[in-house]
């Protein structure tokens, strides 16, 4: 059996020949990595599921943020997550730039998404203020949600990267979160 070779560069740059029954693993091998590349740079795709909105309005005040999940190669992996969790997350997807705890209390204050959550359902309000002490905390919880479903998907990411949190110059942390965000209405 004749067996046909291949020229393919390693991560110095220098030229390897492979042998053409191992090409579809390392066919395979680069998809992988490009994927991840992918996932560092850009971020890992959320979907918001909102409910209870008032057609043809999308995303208006009196909505619930019902879910939130991370899409994997087509498959939705739900994040375990309180109210106030998901609201952050709705919050810091919509606002790009990093923000300050006070500034994020201060923005869920301010819009009216936030301030009349959940009132077009039977149970009324399900209003939760985020307060700049509890960020923190909720930034925590929303780093374990996205570890778990991390492991669930048997995918290496630190959550971290994805929920970034920086030091300003005067010691005060601001927090983003690098995703690619998209909002069912349900």
């Amino acid at each position: 059996m004749e067996r046909t070779w291949f020229l393919r560069r390693n991560a110095k740059g220098q030229g390897v020949l492979l042998d053409d029954r191992f090409l579809p693993i390392v066919r395979g091998i680069e998809v992988l990595l490009a994927e991840k590349r992918s996932l560092i740079a850009v971020g890992p795709q959320l979907r918001i599921f909102h409910r209870l909105g008032v057609p043809p309005n999308r995303c208006s005040p009196g909505e619930e943020i019902l879910g939130v999940c991370w899409i994997h190669r087509g498959r939705e992996f739900p994040l375990r997550l309180s109210l106030s969790s998901r609201i952050l997350i709705d919050y810091l997807c919509r606002c790009r730039l990093p923000q300050t705890a006070a500034q994020i209390e201060a923005g869920i204050r301010a819009d009216a998404f936030y301030i009349r959550h959940g009132t077009n359902g039977k149970a009324g309000s399900q209003v939760r203020m985020i307060k700049k002490r509890a960020v923190k905390v909720f930034v925590q919880r929303v780093r374990l949600a996205l570890r778990l479903a991390f492991i669930q998907a048997d995918v290496r990411l630190d959550p971290r990267a994805i929920l970034v949190s920086q030091a300003t110059d005067t010691n005060v942390a601001t927090y983003r979160l690098k995703v690619r965000a998209e909002w069912f209405h349900v």
